[in-house]
């Protein structure tokens, strides 16, 4: 068994994350999350749940199933995380590091590898626990419906980001012959972090956000952008990020001679992202289904940009519409549809009432739906209530 020495890979820090005059009324609670790998770049959602978490009272521990990739860059708000680090690769010992540290409940990020652990460390222990569904652990062809559906029953509940994805695990449970409760709650962001830029907007720059893998759609925007081109249009586009499709990428770039119009920027620390996104006139984020099943299910970048007064675009699929209302917040096309994409890109650049009106009810939209502060807190319920002994429902 793997010993349970703590091993910290962030700085703590001391006192609380709590606001001045916030008193802790709720009972105490300790609460081990159960993940993969952390930290994980491009998982910013749990870092900013367990700061939310943290900055309420809640204590929190984190047990990782394996060890973060060495060539990874780091958040900067790790160094505000308080939560002890371990990191354990078994069941076993994720239940003796549980009942170790006293934890009342455990909860997993994703509902493959580490919600098996959870489950089975839960039940060695004595605990309840849940888990969170978000896209690729519940989509791709990969994934095995019949011990997901044995999970969702086995949890106390099951959180997921959309409504989109409450429906279909619903139904993926009902087929199985399995139950349980399945919780729609939405990934927030700390809106005292994120807000529209003073600086002035760089004209007809578009930016997009994301890993180059097949489902971010990054392909039908380059190919949007040749649409652009031939039209005539002023533009710039960037996409931050990098990944295995970067060479295809690169080469329809060349294909469409778009060499002085897109650039591919590579990965970047999350305030040059942050910086890049508030200074563009549009944000695209043109997702796909991809030919595994895999798709995003609530990009964060999608609400980080609304977060920032950046105009999107993107597409229907999966729980994006529940954050984009098309020509509310935003404006949508159909997945993979070029000429479609070109033509809201256009609608956006060449008119600032449009791209001041998408912002400001974006940013409505982000206080009544996504702020972090009320999620953390339901989600804070949650935990407490199932610590406590009740019932699921």
């Amino acid at each position: 068994m793997t010993t349970l020495p703590a091993q910290p890979q962030v700085p703590r820090i001391h006192g609380s994350l709590r606001e001045p005059g916030e008193s802790r009324s709720e009972p105490a609670l300790r609460v081990g999350y159960v993940l993969k790998r952390f930290p994980h770049w491009s998982q910013t959602f749990i870092l900013n749940e367990i700061l939310e978490l943290e900055r309420q009272g809640v204590t929190v521990e984190i047990v990782s199933l394996r060890p973060p990739r060495d060539d990874e860059p780091r958040h900067q708000r790790l160094a505000r995380i308080q939560a002890g680090v371990y990191y354990l690769d078994s069941s076993d010992a994720v239940a003796a590091w549980a009942r170790h540290l006293g934890l009342q409940h455990l909860h997993a990020h994703f509902a493959s590898a580490a919600a098996e652990t959870a489950m089975q460390a839960a039940a060695l222990a004595g605990l309840p626990f849940s888990f969170t569904a978000h896209a690729r652990d519940i989509y791709h062809e990969g994934v095995d419906s019949q011990a997901l559906a044995e999970r969702m029953g086995q949890a106390h509940f099951v959180v997921t980001v959309s409504d989109y994805n409450r429906g279909y695990l619903e139904n993926l449970a009902a087929a199985r012959g399995r139950g349980g409760s399945i919780r729609r709650l939405y990934n927030g962001l700390d809106l005292d972090c994120f807000a529209p830029s003073r600086q002035a907007r760089e004209p007809d720059l578009i930016v997009a956000v994301g890993r180059l893998v097949p489902k971010k759609g990054f392909i039908h925007l380059i190919e949007a952008c040749a649409v652009l081109d031939r039209q005539g249009l002023e533009f710039r586009c960037q996409i931050i990020g990098d990944g295995p499709q970067r060479a295809d990428l690169e080469r329809a770039i060349g294909r469409h001679r778009l060499q002085q119009r897109v650039k591919l920027a590579g990965a970047a620390p999350q305030s040059d992202v942050v910086a890049a996104i508030g200074r563009a006139e549009a944000f695209a984020m043109p997702c796909v289904v991809g030919a595994d099943g895999d798709r995003d299910g609530l990009p964060t970048v999608i609400l980080e940009a609304m977060a920032l007064g950046t105009p999107v675009v993107s597409t229907r699929l999966a729980g994006i519409p529940e954050m984009v209302l098309d020509g509310y917040s935003g404006l949508l096309v159909e997945p993979g549809a070029v000429a479609e994409l070109a033509h809201a890109l256009a609608q956006l650049l060449g008119s600032a009432e449009l791209r001041a009106t998408l912002s400001r009810n974006a940013l409505a939209h982000m206080g009544e739906r996504f702020d972090l502060r009320h999620n953390g807190r339901q989600l804070a319920q949650w935990f407490r209530a199932a610590a406590a002994g009740s019932p699921r429902r």
